[in-house]
């Protein structure tokens, strides 16, 4: 796509105007965020050196939050390394709010504590009497010395694709905690007593949403002597904010379990569970035949009933594992290289059997965030040591449902509503936390994982709308653009925004075959998601004179799901209806990234932005984008030539009325899916495009063409969606 679209686009910086969230590095020279210790590179970061790697992971942390909220002001942030503790007492990072604030111009509640950040978002003015809104802290000593078992120090990748390597944690992922704590997510009340702070106490508006089932009554209704009690109440302890629980009820899974010969008369069900991570099954299951792993130099003894199943060395029975559900005993070697084995032995997936007694403190049998330093696209979950042994002993080649108990509530919740940590075991982390009974677990659990993180902070930032932040709807436009995987350079997506930027309108350009195909389709914004569930494409038309729009046969292709990590990256999710057609993933970019960290109102004008047609010829036209430097515009123009679709691209700047795109081409010779290879892509010089704006709906298009199957010609558009002029 980049090569397709920034054929003789100069690519400018961003302005450095009005940005929502500002960091203020407090690091002395030569530490934390300032150190400048050489470093091997790390995937998608940037940086050279410590302090450098450092500051591009939080950066990238800044960039999901600001991505996802919005303010009426400056929200300062200082980040820092100290000393956190090293050996028991270690801690990751601390982040919270450096202040209180009530009654403040525009607050939704009065008499209520609000932290500073969203207090200032809010009344649209910083607090000039504070250095900064909100602070987070990083321990420096995870990267300096053997701090915590199995535990080397911090990963500092940013790529969505590439796992921690072992024995580390993300780096990214703490950084979008702490920030998750300073915007808000912090019980505004004293740790040891849960009194509310002020003389006299005042309520925080956290507490207007925990809520005691077992007392019928919010924390803002109980004495402080109850809020105590209530803090380790374990599932008694909820959120009742709207938005958080809305968004619970679509994500979050129903407890595991297995059923063994689901389609006869008395098949059983055994409790199982779910990895905390990617990939999840979907919730109708996994229907396959069971299989016992078998391979060599398990350690276990002949007369060991899983002797040769720890699959710790590729497998021997790899024509029973293709495509089948494979038992795997836990020992050995690591999670991560028997899942390689079975799948590398075409296993459609891994159910991990516990080797310690049922109920024991080291039994894995449980809703687990397994350490896994690779991606690979099958499931592993767990039983536990006795369920094991039922299901090795089951008939040969059972058949088996690997699913939900879809009678249950969701995991990490209780009566419809998530789930706050409330353990007995940790009250350290109770309250500000969602329980880490959640699956699939949220980056606002109590306990990071040293495992993959892809930037998608789950129901955090719909708590974080619950207490009065506004979300990001209005700069929504952020997203519109063109997006393309810079592994699979030329195909890619463009997004426009239409009726007031409230319907996003999706063109994906791709191939099959080595022939060009577009698809288009208007989506709904899920808030976390951009959803298009009628992806449209046609045939039968041709280009120029002879077009006929009566050829034009329209047909529904499937589904594109746009998940956002910030306004920069976000991942596609193909789901075409056509059994020949693979369903696929593109993590892709931006071809001209933008600065995620602007309010609403700093956002580029985007309004000359959309759809266009020539009425006339009804199935072809052109989607128009500026990009996000406010400056470089990106045209798609969308036709046929004999019958079958074609698709031109180029870039220009703008010049009062005019945009001239002097680099058009056209292309042949990708494919689609995981067929698709970038060197096989070819340019085809197309010619040039002249555009003129007529007015803010109509424009007129002149197609100056270099190659003969495309005459030259001039045509009048309107927008699709007229706008208010």
């Amino acid at each position: 796509m980049r090569r397709l679209a920034l054929i003789s686009l100069l690519l400018l910086p961003a302005a450095l105007a009005a940005e929502m969230l500002r960091i203020d590095y407090s690091d002395p020279q030569g530490f934390g965020f300032n150190d400048p210790t050489p470093v091997p590179a790390v995937p998608g970061n940037p940086g050279t050196t410590l302090g450098e790697q450092r500051r591009a992971a939080f950066e990238a942390a800044v960039d999901i939050w600001a991505s996802r909220l919005d303010s009426e002001s400056l929200i300062r942030v200082e980040a820092l390394f100290e000393d956190l503790g090293c050996g028991e007492n270690t801690t990751l990072g601390r982040g919270g709010t450096t202040g209180l604030a009530r009654d403040f111009f525009n607050a939704p509640k009065a008499g209520v504590n609000y932290p500073l950040s969203l207090a200032a978002a809010l009344r649209g003015q910083i607090y000039s009497q504070f250095d900064a809104e909100l602070r987070v802290r990083f321990n420096f000593r995870v990267d300096a010395e053997p701090c915590l078992d199995n535990i080397s120090g911090y990963w500092y990748g940013l790529d969505p694709l590439t796992p921690p390597i072992q024995g580390t944690y993300s780096f990214l992922e703490l950084a979008v905690h702490e920030l998750g704590h300073g915007l808000g997510f912090q019980s505004l009340t004293e740790r040891d007593n849960r009194q509310f702070f002020g003389d006299p106490p005042v309520p925080d508006v956290m507490s207007d949403f925990i809520f005691d089932l077992a007392r019928d009554a919010s924390w803002a209704e109980m004495t402080a002597a109850q809020r105590a009690q209530s803090d380790t109440s374990e599932s008694n302890l909820v959120w009742i904010g709207p938005r958080a629980n809305l968004r619970a009820a679509e994500r979050l899974l129903p407890p595991g379990q297995i059923t063994l010969a689901p389609d006869q008369p008395g098949s059983q069900r055994f409790e199982a569970w779910i990895q905390g991570y990617g990939p999840y099954l979907a919730l109708d299951g996994l229907r396959a035949r069971l299989v016992l792993a078998q391979g060599p130099g398990d350690s276990l003894p002949a007369s060991d009933p899983w002797h040769r199943s720890l699959a710790c060395q590729p497998l021997d029975n790899t024509d029973e594992v293709a495509g089948a559900l494979v038992l795997v005993r836990r020992g050995d070697c690591t999670f991560a290289s028997k899942w390689q084995n079975v799948f590398d032995a075409g296993g459609a997936g891994l159910l991990l059997v516990d080797n310690q007694p049922d109920g024991s403190a080291q039994a894995i049998a449980r809703d687990f965030g397994i350490a896994l330093d690779r991606n690979l696209p099958i499931p592993i979950w767990m039983v536990s040591d006795s369920t094991g042994l039922a299901l090795r002993n089951a008939p040969v080649a059972s058949t088996v449902l690997l699913g939900y108990d879809s009678t249950a509530p969701a995991r990490g919740t209780r009566e419809g509503f998530v789930n706050l940590e409330a353990s007995p075991d940790n009250p350290d982390s109770n309250v500000s936390h969602f329980a880490r009974s959640l699956a699939p677990r949220s980056v606002m659990n109590p306990f990071l994982s040293n495992s993959a993180f892809d930037g998608d902070p789950d129901l955090a930032p719909d708590l974080l709308h619950d207490l009065g932040w506004p979300d990001g709807t209005a700069k929504r436009g952020q997203y519109s653009g063109n997006w393309f995987n810079p592994e699979r350079a030329g195909e890619g997506c463009q997004l426009t925004l239409e009726d007031g930027q409230d319907v996003p309108v999706l063109t994906c350009y791709l191939y099959r075959d080595g022939e060009q195909f577009w698809l288009i389709g208007n989506g709904v914004d899920r808030g976390d998601r951009l959803e298009f569930n009628e992806m449209i494409i046609t045939e039968g038309a041709d280009y120029g004179p002879a077009f006929d729009p009566q050829a034009v046969v329209l047909s529904d292709w499937g589904e594109i799901v746009m998940r956002p990590i910030d306004c920069n990256r976000a991942r596609f999710d193909f789901q075409p209806f056509d059994p020949a057609l693979p369903a696929y993933s593109s993590q892709m970019v931006k071809i001209v990234g933008g600065d995620c960290n602007l309010r609403a109102a700093q956002q580029p004008d985007r309004r000359r932005s959309g759809n266009y047609f020539d009425p006339q010829r009804g199935g072809e036209g052109v989607q128009l984008a500026v990009e996000a430097d406010g400056r470089a515009w990106v045209l798609t123009f969308y036709t046929y030539l004999d019958g079958k679709q074609v698709w031109m691209i180029g870039s220009g700047n703008r010049l009062g009325n005019t945009i001239e795109f002097n680099d058009v081409v056209t292309t042949r010779g990708g494919d689609y899916g995981p067929d698709f290879d970038p060197d096989r892509v070819e340019l085809l010089p197309f010619g040039r495009f002249i555009l003129e704006f007529e007015s803010c709906n109509d424009l007129r298009l002149e197609l100056l063409s270099e190659d003969p199957r495309f005459p030259s010609g001039t045509r009048e558009m309107t927008r699709i969606v007229p706008q208010e002029c």
